[in-house]
């Protein structure tokens, strides 16, 4: 048994929530193991562990989604069978899953309140709405434009509202997947400085995390799963992530770090004077990337850093400029066959949807977007077609039952690295990253990295756009950090830290 197990507490601690010998299987596959776990009102338990280690069965568990094969649930101290999720919601546990679930064309109010009607005999007005969806932030101290429509909110905005949803139905405890998945670092402090007030209130927060920087300064216990099993159960001062990181992956993994590489000094792939309309709006930016080099683009929600990776994948059509690309001088694509013709292939930021056709096995997206060379006469050469994906799905280490296993079965994690597998499938000579690592484990993150930089050291000019400050200033060469929609800095060397890049994303 883990020593982090072996914790033992001064004095009886009221439990919330408690689990009590989870098992779960798919056919032969065991994906929980015996997992206890426990939330004392307040507490906030960060859960982390490699994809496809059991978290959101587990999470899926206990709030009523699927029924474990064996063990219990308590529910501040009467055991608990949860048939459904409205089962867990009815008697205080809320689930905020990745995917959201809301009515778009609905006002924050009506959201809110969905299901839960304020009236009489089924009527109910405006007012009404707007009154007791106002009640419930105000009592939790949460603000919002009540009359503003779903659809115009960021998607901090959105969860909060998932939230105040789930607070509104007197959840005394709330389940969140991967909730700064696709935050940035303001949005995400934002979200936990709430979660922590509601923690103050009495309300148990569990999360699962990848973010090891969130788990540190925002947890009191982080709980760690592995293959199915619990490993460990620590607060965070009492434990380093190094230790945290062997707990997950069951030995020390040793942190990525590239090292100094030759430059060319000539830029294999330049913007030259890109500006566009719109919000967030660019203005006059400006940059290069040389052969072989790896180039982060990093900038908070809104600074533009989106834009311009749409632009080089001919997704943003009000981007305007000059793209140096080859030797040779043109404009701005105008759609992403012209960005593919020119060279650039592109990860985009939403694998769901803008990267993977998720009905489709593992082996055909690899593949799909080099079907011509894979190809004579309009039929596949399927030995070619295994061989390259057998190859690729080894060096990600994508975790499946089969390569014919449809997209969709798989983990977040596993999912991005199919997209990758299929980017790099192509040998691009330019590589655009929007976001590569979002939704993955520590220990595939860290093989993510040793890929791309793999990648790069065979010639591909690669510029990676990401709002993960960590990543930001971790992998890449060079940092341009933009603010605004222009061009704040360039950090490189000992420079090149959190500080500086947080500092000139967000400096006024």
């Amino acid at each position: 048994m883990d020593e982090a197990l072996a914790m033992q507490a001064a004095a009886p601690v009221r439990l919330l929530f408690e689990a009590q010998g989870l098992i779960k299987s798919y056919g032969p596959n065991r994906i929980l193991m015996d997992v206890d776990f426990t939330l004392a009102p307040g507490e906030s338990v960060a859960l982390i562990g490699e994809n496809g280690a059991g978290k959101s069965t587990f999470a899926k568990i206990i709030t009523g989604v699927i029924r474990p094969d064996e063990g219990k649930l308590a529910f501040d101290g009467r055991d608990v069978v949860f048939n459904a999720p409205r089962d867990a919601l009815a008697a205080g546990l809320a689930f905020i899953p990745q995917e959201l679930a809301y009515v778009p064309n609905l006002t924050v109010a009506e959201n809110i309140v969905l299901g839960q009607w304020p009236g009489r005999s089924g009527l109910t007005t405006p007012s009404a709405i707007r009154a007791r969806a106002g009640a419930v932030c105000q009592h939790y101290g949460i603000h919002f434009d009540l009359d503003s429509p779903m659809r115009l909110l960021k998607l901090a905005e959105r969860q909060l509202v998932e939230i105040v949803k789930a607070l509104l139905r007197d959840a005394r405890m709330i389940v969140l997947d991967e909730p700064t998945a696709a935050l940035n670092e303001q949005e995400s402090t934002a979200l936990f400085s709430i979660l922590k007030r509601l923690n103050g209130q009495g309300v148990g927060v569990l999360y699962i995390s990848h973010r090891m920087d969130e788990v540190y300064r925002f947890s009191d216990r982080v709980d760690v799963l592995r293959n199915g099993r619990r490993v460990a159960s620590v607060p965070p001062q009492r434990t380093t992530p190094s230790q945290l990181i062997a707990h997950m992956l069951g030995q020390e993994k040793e942190e990525f770090a590239r090292g100094d590489q030759p430059r060319s000094g000539v830029a294999a792939l330049a913007l030259r004077g890109w500006k566009s309309g719109g919000l967030p709006a660019l203005e006059d930016v400006s940059l290069d990337v040389q052969a072989g080099e790896i180039v982060g683009l990093y900038g908070v929600r809104g600074s533009g850093a989106d834009v311009i990776a749409e632009g080089l994948a001919g997704l943003n059509g009000d981007v305007v400029g000059e793209i140096e690309i080859g030797g040779k001088v043109r404009r701005t694509f105008g759609s992403p066959y012209e960005a593919r013709a020119a060279g650039i292939a592109y990860v985009p930021a939403e694998r769901k949807r803008d990267g993977l056709v998720l009905g489709l096995p593992i082996r055909r997206n690899i593949t799909l977007m080099m079907l011509r060379s894979l190809s004579r006469f309009g039929v596949m050469d399927g030995a070619a077609e295994r061989a390259l994906t057998d190859d690729l799905v080894r060096r990600f280490d994508v975790r499946y039952r089969g390569a014919d296993q449809p997209v969709e079965r798989l983990s977040g994690g596993n999912q991005q690295k199919v997209l990758l597998a299929s980017r790099i499938a192509t040998k691009p000579r330019y590589l655009v990253l929007h976001e590569p690592t979002r939704g993955v484990d520590v220990g595939a993150r860290v093989e993510i990295h040793r890929l791309l930089a793999g990648v790069a050291d065979d010639g591909c000019a690669t510029l990676m756009v990401t709002s993960d400050v960590e990543e930001a200033v971790t992998v890449p060469d060079r940092l341009i950090v933009i603010r605004d929609g222009r061009i704040a800095g360039e950090l490189a060397g000992a420079a090149m830290t959190q500080a500086n890049a947080i500092s000139l994303a967000t400096e006024s």
